[in-house]
């Protein structure tokens, strides 16, 4: 079972899709005793740095995200929620993160148009992106993606967190087979 958190800052539909897509149990929850309970969590995302913190306070997920994180559970990040896997975002003034990656998420540095919007291309092939902000570049930064000149970090990796600056559940194949073999990890 994979708990996908609900924080109102999520395109949670297209990821519980996903899930029933690829054969993989999950419950939209915001429940601590069963995020507890559960071997993956995705945290989607989309909207801004700052609510989404303010949300997880709010809604008390930040002490069992820690605690699961801490067990060993499995997180997967997804657009903002990959983002906010960081130590800081400047998204709506300055925000602390959950710090289980380190550096900081700040706004493109592009004369381009934002946000970036479309597919681009990593290494296993073409994937669906909405930003405007990106994280620093990192050790835990495993494939990049290119827009405006400059170098965005698409997934990172450290220990048992995982993110996606890029929406998975949405880039076909592509994305379907990066969130297949994450499940297949649980």
């Amino acid at each position: 079972m994979i708990a996908v958190i609900d924080y109102n800052v999520g395109n949670v539909s297209s990821v519980l899709n996903m899930c029933r897509r690829l054969d993989v149990a999950a419950a939209l929850t915001r429940d601590p005793d069963k995020i507890k309970k559960v071997n993956g969590i995705i945290l989607p995302g989309v909207g801004s740095f700052h609510v989404a913190m303010r949300n997880l306070t709010e809604f008390g997920l930040i002490g069992v995200l820690n605690e699961s994180k801490t067990k060993g559970a499995k997180i997967m990040g997804i657009c903002l929620g990959m983002q906010i896997l960081f130590e800081k975002g400047f998204e709506g003034g300055e925000t602390a993160g959950l710090g289980y990656l380190k550096g900081n998420v700040d706004l493109i540095k592009t004369t381009d148009k934002l946000p970036h919007m479309g597919w681009n291309n990593i290494s296993t092939g073409d994937v669906y992106f909405v930003h405007s902000y990106m994280a620093e570049y990192t050790d835990d930064c495993i494939e990049f993606a290119e827009y405006g000149g400059v170098k965005i970090p698409a997934i990172v990796q450290k220990d048992n967190v995982m993110g996606c600056q890029f929406h998975p559940e949405k880039s076909g194949k592509v994305g379907e087979e990066i969130l297949s073999k994450w499940m297949a990890s649980l």
